[in-house]
């Protein structure tokens, strides 16, 4: 009797382990994903940076991306448009490198989810260009929800656009 008892309690922890591992796991992994999406670089700053974002009004990266940009110390103004294109065809932002807002910041455009890595290499080196751009909504982008799938490409764009700068893959 005691061994058929002691039987049934292993049985029934290694059935609860094996339920509880499984859950754990989902959590822990759900965790990294949420920090991963929304992760703010210790290294990265942008104290007293002026923004005004622009954006279509129903967007919710682009106000994801504005809170990223704000947890970094940036001052981020929200503008909310019904046509986004309209406003980068008068700006003269070329097709391959639109996304779904664009930003304006110390006399320079930058457009889509770019990382505040790019944006803190553009204000310490202040090239002559218009903008940077990180075309499309890349998964893994700050403000985009997914796992960064490859290095990010960010472009510079005037009368040519050019590799401004990439970031490394993640580990």
């Amino acid at each position: 009797m005691k061994k058929t008892k002691r039987v049934r309690r292993r049985t029934s922890r290694r059935l609860l382990y094996s339920l509880l591992i499984p859950v754990i796991a989902v959590v822990i992994v759900s965790i990294a994903l949420y920090l991963s999406i929304f992760s703010i670089s210790s290294n990265v700053r942008l104290d007293g940076v002026e923004v005004s974002l622009i954006k279509p009004r129903l967007c919710e990266c682009c106000s994801q991306y504005a809170r990223y940009l704000s947890n970094l110390g940036a001052r981020v103004k929200i503008a909310a448009v019904d046509d986004i294109d309209s406003v980068m065809d008068r700006l003269g932002i070329p097709m391959e490198l639109r996304s779904c807002h664009m930003s304006f910041l110390e006399g320079y455009i930058v457009v889509g989810h770019v990382p505040a890595e790019a944006i803190k290499k553009l204000l310490s080196e202040r090239p002559d260009i218009k903008g940077v751009a990180l075309p499309g909504m890349p998964p893994g982008s700050p403000g985009m929800p997914g796992t960064k799938e490859k290095p990010f490409v960010i472009y510079s764009f005037n009368s040519t656009i050019t590799i401004f700068t990439m970031t490394p893959p993640r580990p």
